[in-house]
């Protein structure tokens, strides 16, 4: 594999590296670090081997500042991002504080 391709870091095998143990280390999802490295032999890794480990560096991120109005919504569209990774950025949003008297639909499926 070319790494000069890699978009995140090249993490060096060590003794008792496994696939799932580096996206708990590197805190990224194991199929993405697969889909990075599609050619290496999950059951054969050897220490000096090296993986690329698609992870975001902090000066990859762009800030958006909330503007006076802006709804959830609002911010959706000018970012161009998913809910998911809005929140997988930003895990402190699920903190927020929500309005009074705000009325949530949810469906209970376990009845």
């Amino acid at each position: 594999m070319n790494f000069d391709t890699c978009n995140g870091v090249i993490h060096v095998v060590k003794r008792g590296d496994t696939l799932y143990k580096l996206s708990r280390i590197y805190k990224v999802k194991l199929s993405d670090i697969i889909s990075a490295n599609p050619y290496i032999n999950v059951y054969n890794m050897q220490p000096g081997d090296e993986v690329c480990i698609p992870v975001i560096m902090e000066e990859d991120f762009l800030i958006y500042t909330v503007q006076d109005g802006d709804t959830f919504e609002d911010v959706l569209k000018n970012t161009g991002v998913s809910p998911d990774d809005l929140f997988k950025f930003n895990p402190d949003l699920y903190k927020m504080a929500l309005a009074a008297d705000m009325e949530i639909k949810y469906v209970d499926f376990q009845k």
